[in-house]
């Protein structure tokens, strides 16, 4: 039987206090005509399924540092890895919540002044991230920077515990301005498959300065082997979760790749990095009210099969 732990309305009541209002000043920034073309083309009905345009992709990948950073530095916990399928899964959520207008981790439809519930929060991550086991959501509205976002969930325990679950290994997170009551609505999905063990540089950074690199590979394993780019493998050591790798020199994409084993089982993994180069963030949205949901949280889902590494 699916576990699934969710906040009864009397448990709603109880924690009301996570849902945290802070009142500033109200504005919202006009959408862009290439824009608004682009959400005209997705039809923001039923449970997902299409893919979001991107607001500010460098606002999702900083809310990705900053929780690497709290889970560092709560336990020393693994990084997450930032997947195509849990941005794109929390990508369409924020952006349904500001085209429809309605802030609940479930799916809803807007038909006038009415909402209707179309499929639940998992339902709908499961579309794109398929054959995961555990799978937990934040969400919160009104927030002006990741850095803003990020402080608001640390602050409650529900949003916090989602962050610094151990168990959890893949993470995204989708950035929405531009319509709703809020003007910016954030959501973070995350996740583990079986028999998938992500390999995360710098916490899972876009960008080094040097060419030293702290990786993480997630898993038990007894011997692993390790290569840069397209050269040869090297030689089979034993298996280290946590280590210091130095990546070819040259700018641009460099790639870290392992072969990991035990006597049961093999798997590859591998992860980028840009070397030398930047991601510069937009400005930050204007300023509106900032909001929190309950976190959301579900377990034990069938077993997943492999999948290639990001």
């Amino acid at each position: 039987m699916n576990k699934r732990t969710y906040f009864s309305p009397t448990s709603l009541t109880i924690r009301i206090g996570l849902m945290l209002a802070i009142a500033l000043l109200a504005g919202l920034a006009a959408v862009t005509p290439t824009f608004a073309a682009r959400l005209a083309e997705i039809a923001y009905t039923g449970c997902g399924g299409a893919d979001a345009p991107i607001v500010n992709e460098a606002f999702e990948i900083r809310v990705v540092e900053l929780v690497n950073q709290e889970r560092a530095n709560n336990g020393n916990l693994p990084p997450l890895k930032r997947t195509a399928a849990l941005t794109s899964a929390a990508r369409y959520h924020a952006t349904d919540l500001g085209v429809d207008n309605y802030f609940e981790h479930d799916s809803y439809d807007r038909s006038g002044s009415n909402l209707n519930r179309v499929c639940d929060a998992f339902d709908r991550v499961g579309l794109w991230y398929q054959n995961w086991r555990s799978a937990a959501e934040n969400i919160a509205a009104g927030h002006r920077t990741p850095e803003d976002v990020v402080k608001d969930w640390m602050s409650s325990s529900g949003h916090r515990s989602n962050i610094l679950d151990p168990d959890f290994t893949e993470i995204g997170v989708g950035f929405y301005q531009g319509a709703g009551d809020y003007g910016t609505y954030w959501v973070q999905d995350f996740g583990v498959r079986r028999d998938v063990y992500p390999m995360v540089i710098n916490g899972d950074s876009a960008t080094t300065d040097d060419r030293d690199v702290d990786v993480y590979i997630h898993g038990s394993w007894s011997e692993m082997r390790l290569r840069n780019d397209s050269g040869g493998w090297g030689d089979w050591q034993p298996f280290a979760s946590s280590f210091t790798w130095t990546i070819n020199d040259g700018g641009g994409e460099h790639t870290i790749s392992a072969e990991l084993r035990t006597s049961a089982k093999s798997h590859t993994t591998c992860d980028k990095i840009q070397l030398n180069g930047a991601i510069i963030a937009a400005p930050p949205p204007v300023d509106a009210a900032n909001q929190l949901y309950l976190p959301a949280v579900i377990n034990d889902q069938p077993a997943a099969t492999a999948v290639a590494c990001e």
